[in-house]
């Protein structure tokens, strides 16, 4: 089960894949514009039928009218698209799980349904983490706050603090509704709604632990598989102009990823900044490539842009990757060993950007438009840095030994108790 928005449909890719090499048997329940990719995969597409297919103007509405920013859209966004789904998407399952033998359930952890439907019939359940691990413990930052750890008492009652402040204040009407839809179902109650969609069963975390805050008593049901994503191949080649062999100056890799579509934001500023410091600059603008800005077509052919591109190849070819911080982005770009300066508060991206500076990999700009002049630094900093150097060949070296197909789909067998057919 994927939330019908491109990254976490995307995101459960290898895990799809890895099952189905294992031998297994797939239904991937997504937006109907995911199809093609799902049947590429060798899974079997299931369509959204109760619940709302968001790709088809729910969540994009939020972002269009640039109210996805602020606390209030938030909760918004928690409420309607989120909690208010869940009852639908849990009788969409149920009726599938009635016409077939189904052995697993697996979801990213914001498709709640998933849960109750897992609950209500004893099928085991595992959840995906594409994004900052959600599961608290006193030693840890809430989520959505993009403070960074603080050890001893003052950051245990720091995080204490902050989390109750944001359960009452911003989380609590939403929970209130969920709660509701699990009494109804003669489920109990859940105390975090941020946590409800993340399983105590089996949850595959897309990352390694140098890219996530150590936790004191880490359950055993949280396991990291490393960075996930659609697979190399997946969108279209680099430009050949942009390879290694043909260039002679540094490859700035840039996207704003698939929810922020205003070029002006990040991929504008970056593009002046790092063409006059000696870059070439590969744009990846989403549904906003046919917006080309004047500032990026000023700068000739040192930019590219283009609607997408194959994130695994253009980290290969990248010295640099800019982004406003994207999960799949930024833990591919750790895989490859390429620093990361991160601009962005929106969404998780705060929580995000934390975690790239704690493990040192990478810069955080802590906003949405940075100028071009405080990018031009900050690049200079991180290249120049053999602090970063070491930390980004290090966390590549532990990422390289993480293969997300083959842990996901043996963590779930496991889960089952089946084999490979």
């Amino acid at each position: 089960m994927s939330t019908p928005i491109t990254a976490h449909t995307f995101n459960a890719t290898p895990v799809v894949r890895g099952l189905i090499r294992a031998g297994h048997r797939v239904l991937w329940y997504t937006g109907r514009q995911f199809a093609p990719h799902v049947v590429r995969t060798g899974a079997i597409p299931l369509a959204f039928e109760r619940a709302e297919d968001f790709c088809r103007g729910g969540l994009e509405r939020f972002v269009a009218t640039g109210v996805i920013d602020g606390l209030a859209v938030v909760r918004r966004l928690y409420r309607d698209v989120l909690v208010r789904q869940a009852e639908a998407q849990t009788r969409d399952i149920e009726e599938w799980v009635n016409g077939e033998p189904i052995d697993a359930i697996i979801s990213d952890t914001l498709m709640l349904g998933a849960g109750i439907a897992a609950a209500r019939t004893g099928i085991p359940w595992a959840t995906i983490g594409d994004g900052p691990l959600l599961w608290q413990d006193p030693d840890t930052p809430p989520f959505g706050t993009g403070l960074p750890p603080l050890a001893g008492a003052a950051g245990r009652h720091r995080n204490l603090t902050v989390k109750r402040a944001i359960d009452r204040w911003l989380f609590a009407g939403a929970r209130n509704e969920f709660n509701a839809v699990l009494t109804e179902r003669g489920l109990a109650p859940v105390s975090s709604l941020q946590s409800a969609g993340l399983s105590s069963q089996l949850h595959l975390q897309g990352c390694t632990p140098a890219f996530e805050y150590p936790r004191s008593d880490m359950p055993p049901n949280i396991h990291f598989v490393g960075a996930l994503g659609p697979g190399p191949g997946a969108a279209p080649p680099v430009p050949a102009k942009f390879h290694r062999v043909h260039r002679t100056r540094p490859l700035a890799f840039v996207t704003q990823g698939t929810l922020r579509t205003d070029l002006e934001e990040l991929a504008v500023p970056a593009a002046r900044a790092l063409t006059a410091d000696g870059y070439d600059v590969l744009v990846a603008a989403g549904s906003a490539a046919h917006k080309r800005p004047a500032a990026l077509l000023s700068a000739g052919g040192n930019v590219c842009v283009v609607d997408s591109v194959d994130y695994h190849a253009a980290l290969e070819e990248a010295d640099l990757f800019v982004t406003n911080g994207g999960y799949t982005g930024v833990t591919l770009a750790l895989a490859a060993g390429v620093p990361v300066l991160q601009a962005g508060a929106t969404e998780e991206k705060a929580d995000i950007g934390a975690r790239v500076e704690w493990a040192g990999v990478g810069a955080a700009l802590r906003r949405t438009r940075p100028s071009a002049a405080l990018i031009r630094r900050t690049a200079r900093r991180l290249m120049d840095s053999a602090a970063r150097r070491d930390a980004s060949r290090r966390v590549a070296e532990e990422m390289s030994g993480y293969d997300a197909a083959t842990l996901s789909a043996d963590l779930v067998a496991q889960l089952v108790g089946v084999r490979e057919r």
